[in-house]
């Protein structure tokens, strides 16, 4: 299973989403949820620069992350267990 992270990205006024894998994990979808969660806890969002509380929520598919900056914007960020079905780049 990948543990993927998906994050809001910003410039000037253009936001976009952005994907990262941050590991892989070889076992069930429980069992990766289990071992993303730390993850989740650990990581530091792209944006905002300063995150002045973090709400992290248990979804179906992984957690959300709220993360609101000084402006009271907020950036979410999707924490997800997928799994691999196709890679163009393996041989």
């Amino acid at each position: 299973m990948g543990l993927i992270v998906e994050e809001n990205g910003q410039r000037h006024r253009t936001r976009w989403w952005d994907a990262r894998l941050l590991g892989e994990h070889y076992g069930t979808h429980d069992s990766a949820l289990q071992a993303l969660q730390p993850l989740v806890r650990r990581h530091k969002p792209a944006l905002p620069a300063t995150v002045l509380p973090q709400r992290v929520h248990r979804e179906e598919s992984g957690f959300r992350a709220l993360n609101t900056g000084i402006s009271g914007t907020s950036y979410p960020a999707r924490f997800v267990a997928r799994e691999l079905v196709w890679d163009s780049g393996s041989r």
